[in-house]
């Protein structure tokens, strides 16, 4: 398999493997939550927030651009309006989400629910969805 087609989730693994970490010390080193390293490895994250990747790269004990070189680049214009996203955003956050469908193709999303805390310690819920078949993504 060339360098090229190998995906996020795999390098990840593969990297972290190759250093001899856990998920649990490579989330420790990277200061990352257990399930931001899985959700990456497992490959629900695509792609991934320039702080994200400076952690990652910083427990994998490599350079951010070698990550990111494993991305995908969707910079793909679908034509989604956008009161799709909002009309979707708003059955997540009322956990009616047994019905959402994917605008390009159809298939069934993904959704979850991000739990993150603000300086304060206000909890904040982020909803994020993706298609289990195309590239289509609601972050």
């Amino acid at each position: 398999m060339s360098e090229e087609t190998v995906s996020l989730a795999t390098f990840v693994r593969e990297a972290r493997e190759n250093i001899g970490l856990s998920l649990m010390l490579l989330a420790k080193h990277s200061n990352l939550t257990e399930e931001q390293v899985s959700d990456i490895e497992s490959g629900k994250e695509l792609f991934l927030s320039a702080t994200v990747r400076q952690k990652l790269a910083k427990g994998l004990k490599l350079n951010p651009s070698e990550i990111k070189a494993h991305e995908k680049n969707i910079q793909i214009n679908y034509g989604v309006p956008k009161d799709f996203e909002d009309y979707a955003r708003v059955k997540m956050m009322a956990g009616e989400t047994d019905d959402l469908r994917c605008p390009i193709c159809g298939s069934e999303l993904n959704v979850r629910v991000v739990k993150r805390y603000d300086l304060e310690d206000n909890l904040i819920l982020h909803y994020k969805a993706s298609c289990k078949k195309c590239p289509f993504q609601i972050v």
